[in-house]
Formats: C-alpha cells, structure tokens, sequence
C-alpha cells in the first residue's frame, strides 16, 4: 500500500525478520583466549626460594599439614617458577616450634590454655624479623616463604531447599517446593601464607586462602584425600602470588 508520500511502505515483519534471517546464516566460533595476569609481588631480585615450613595446631592430626604442604609447594614452584627451590631436610622453622612445645608440655597433650600459649609463641616467631634475617643468612638470602595452616573436619548436615515437578490428578505437572535434611560433611583448608625477604627479615607481603569442600553421606572422602583436593585448588592461587600467571579462556565470535 503506498504511503501518503507516494513511496510503497515496507512491512514491519519484513524488515524486523532481515536480522533473523542474517543470525540464522552466521556461524559461531570459540576462539582460545589468554588474560595475562600480574605477579602480586616483584621477586626478581632473588635467584632461591625456601620453603621453611609452617604453623599448625599442635597434637594428633590426620594430615602433617607443614610437610605436605612444603612438598607439594617445592613441586609446585619447580614447575612454575624460575627461582631456584631449596629443599632441606626438614622444614627448619619445625625447630623453633619443637623448642615451643617442649617449654609449654613435653608430653604433647595440651590444654586450651597450653593451646593458646603455644598460639602466642608460634605467632612471634612468625613475626620476629631477626629470626628470619639469620636463618636466611643460612640459605644464602632466599625469598622466604612459611604462615600458619589449619585444616578442620566439619558437620554440615541440614536442611536444604529443593525443587520437583509431580503431576497432579488430571496428569497436569506442578512444582512443588520443600525441604529436605542432608547428611553432609566438610573439610576447611585455611592458609596465611608470610612471604620474606631472606636477606633482612622483613614481611614483603602476607595473603590468606580459605577453600572448602562437601560431601555427601554416600561419599567416602578420607581427610587426606580431601587435603590434596583442596590443595589441587589453592595452590595456582599461591603461585600467581610470586609468578604472572595466565587465565586461559574462550570468547565466542560470530561470523
């Protein structure tokens, strides 16, 4: 139908169907990409790393906490750093914290005050700048790393919201929302992980990771199997501390 101008008029359904139309033609590619990621600090002054153990709770646990941990951070740092890891014996802040422990109990079994004694004690060493400044002086002036961990098994069984669909009597579906009790339990990996500079002592830089799985009542997770996983997940985070990093990613393009 022409319009009062004299010029046919095209119709809406037409013109509101030419992107359709192209849409539908487009093909879409996922494209591989990479976000670079900064250090968060500059550790290019040293040329070694210590990994000079950790602070736990003291008494029975399940997971040696300072061990493992300083194991998988050596493999860790080979694999995705350039500074040379130095591996001794033992973790030799595990020193300071025995003589800890012999002057509060020798016989291991703590009290809460004792607990929170030896807490206080472990917390100066960690903070004791001399301490660090000597023992680097032992590893040839190394990037220092230690902090405190704590790993705890948890009882999360409770209550939980879900959704289903039933159908009513004349085979109509409907949502039904409840509630229903779950048998759950989790672990808790936490870490305050001290990074410092081997050559005066000083703290350049201090960062917590806290991360945390569940499992259900028919899961059989063992709280060593639960540490590796949840160490599976913090440990790039740690890395990208003192290393750039890369998040690899896709983006969608249309053509």
């Amino acid at each position: 139908m022409p319009s009062a101008t004299g010029r046919p008029r095209r119709s809406l359904s037409a013109v509101a169907l030419v992107p359709l139309l192209s849409a539908a033609c487009a093909t879409f590619v996922e494209v591989p990409v990479e976000t670079p990621l900064n250090s968060k600090i500059d550790v290019s002054s040293f040329r070694r790393v210590l990994i000079a153990g950790f602070v736990t709770e003291p008494g029975e646990a399940d997971v040696d906490l300072s061990t493992e941990t300083s194991r998988l951070i050596q493999n860790q740092l080979r694999a995705g750093s350039k500074l040379q890891v130095l591996e001794p014996d033992r973790p030799p802040l595990g020193d300071a914290l025995d003589k800890i422990q012999q002057s509060i109990n020798p016989s291991g079994k703590y009290s809460k005050a004792e607990r929170e004694q030896y807490r206080l004690e472990a917390d100066k060493v960690l903070q004791d700048g001399e301490y660090w400044r000597k023992l680097g002086e032992e590893y040839q002036s190394p990037l220092i790393v230690t902090g405190r961990l704590g790993f705890e098994e948890q009882n999360r069984s409770g209550f939980q919201s879900e959704e289903r669909v039933i159908r009513d009597p004349s085979n109509r579906p409907r949502l039904v929302r409840g509630n229903r009790y779950l048998e759950r339990k989790g672990f808790t990996l936490s870490a305050d992980f001290y990074f410092l500079d081997g050559r005066s002592g000083a703290l350049l830089h201090k960062e917590k990771f806290t991360e945390e799985v569940l499992y259900g009542d028919e899961q059989k997770a063992s709280p060593l199997s639960s540490y590796f996983e949840l160490m599976d997940r913090l440990l790039p985070n740690f890395l990208g501390v003192i290393s750039p990093q890369k998040i690899r990613g896709t983006r969608v393009l249309l053509q």
